[in-house]
């Protein structure tokens, strides 16, 4: 049986063809399950405790640390003290991060409500502790100490969030998105230089630093998620017109 198509059939398809994947597309945003908040109050006010400790203590780490040594090729390293600080926040922040995760996975309640899933917070916390745990087992982190100091100051924008979820006001949530902004703006230009420091390190040690370069790979799948994120940042702004 022949079938005979008219100029204007293959339109129609392709029409009905873009509004399908259109409503799936629709159809799976709708399936976005966010995480409920901690049914008692206590565990989302003692999570924010503990961000709101581990941004202090990266605050006091920022002051602390010896910038230029972060745009040093000969001389990158930050020293034993600001080292040993660095550590101990980033095991502080890794530990938050845990805690967090297990509620989401455990219970399935999350103090950064709304705006969570699962996944994304699993996806956000869990490939962090991985690779923190690589980069101090692994002998990775003395080359990596400045990007870690600027992670260090990203505990405010998570406990402004878990602020808002307790009733803050609406300032605070504009506050945290312009700080969100910085802080990302600042880790992505600080971790994009020191991988690229690191590949001119690696360069002039030669084939042995192979292992290292393979190491410091590691990085790249943050720094393209927080491009990512300061992809929709923009997104929003230019959407809502507001911070």
């Amino acid at each position: 049986v022949a079938v005979c198509l008219t100029p204007h059939q293959p339109r129609v398809l392709f029409d009905t063809r873009a509004r399908a994947m259109a409503n799936a597309s629709k159809k799976e945003r709708s399936e976005r399950v966010e995480l409920p908040p901690p049914p008692h109050v206590w565990i989302s006010w003692a999570v924010l405790f503990l961000y709101t400790a581990v941004a202090i203590e990266g605050a006091i780490v920022f002051y602390n640390y010896p910038w230029l040594t972060a745009i040093s090729i000969e001389n990158y390293s930050a020293g034993p003290v600001a080292f040993a600080s660095v550590q101990s926040g980033q095991i502080h922040l890794c530990c938050v991060y845990l805690i967090e995760t297990l509620l989401a996975l455990g219970p399935g309640w999350c103090a950064m409500s709304p705006g969570w899933t699962q996944f994304e917070l699993f996806i956000h916390h869990v490939p962090y502790v991985a690779a923190v745990a690589l980069a101090f087992f692994g002998g990775h982190a003395e080359r990596w100490t400045a990007p870690m100091t600027m992670v260090l100051m990203t505990p405010l924008n998570e406990g402004m969030f878990i602020a808002q979820s307790l009733g803050a006001p609406e300032w605070i949530a504009k506050l945290r998105r312009a700080f969100g902004f910085g802080a990302i703006c600042l880790l992505w230009l600080c971790e994009t230089w020191t991988f690229q420091r690191n590949l001119v390190i690696h360069y002039y040690i030669g084939w042995s630093a192979m292992p290292n370069v393979l190491a410091d790979a590691v990085s790249l799948g943050g720094i393209y998620y927080h491009l990512v994120l300061l992809r929709l940042y923009v997104r929003r702004w230019m959407k809502t017109r507001n911070p």
